[in-house]
C-alpha cells in the first residue's frame, strides 16, 4: 500500500471502536459488516452518478477496483507479474485476460508508436 492510504487507515484506526486485529476496517457501530448491496445502493452508486461516470449492470459494483487496479498496475510499470501478484492470482492468464484492459490513451500512444515505426520522421512532414 502507498503511502497516503497508510495514513487515511492509521487516522481511521486511531478513531475506531473496534480495534482488535480480527475486528473489520469499516463497519457498523456494533462491529458487525455492512451489507455490500446497501454500500453499492447507498455509496457507490450515488457517487459514479455524481461524477457522471457511466455504470452499466453487474459491471460497477467494488469487484470493478480490482479491474482497475490491475490495469493501472500494468500501464504504470508494464509490469503484468506484479499486476498478478498483487490481485493475488494464481494463474498469469486470469491476470492477462480478465483483470487488465488497455486504457484509450495507452491505445493512441501505440497507434503512433506504429506509425512512426512505419513512416519515420517522414510521416511527421506529411501531416503537419
Amino acid at each position: 500500500m502507498g503511502p497516503l492510504l497508510l495514513e487515511v487507515l492509521k487516522k481511521h484506526w486511531a478513531q475506531a471502536i473496534h480495534r482488535e486485529w480480527a475486528d473489520l476496517v469499516f463497519c457498523k457501530p456494533d462491529g458487525s459488516s455492512w451489507n455490500p448491496d446497501v454500500l453499492r445502493k447507498d455509496v457507490l452508486y450515488p457517487v459514479l452518478d455524481r461524477l457522471r461516470l457511466p455504470r452499466a449492470a453487474r459491471t460497477s459494483g467494488f469487484h470493478r477496483f480490482r479491474h482497475s487496479a490491475g490495469s493501472f498496475v500494468n500501464s504504470q510499470t508494464g509490469n503484468l507479474k506484479l499486476a498478478q501478484r498483487m490481485l493475488g492470482h494464481s494463474r498469469f492468464e486470469t491476470t492477462a485476460n480478465v483483470y487488465t484492459h488497455a486504457l484509450e490513451e495507452q491505445e493512441r500512444e501505440a497507434a503512433v508508436a506504429v506509425e512512426q515505426a512505419i513512416f519515420g520522421e517522414y510521416g511527421r512532414l506529411c501531416w503537419r
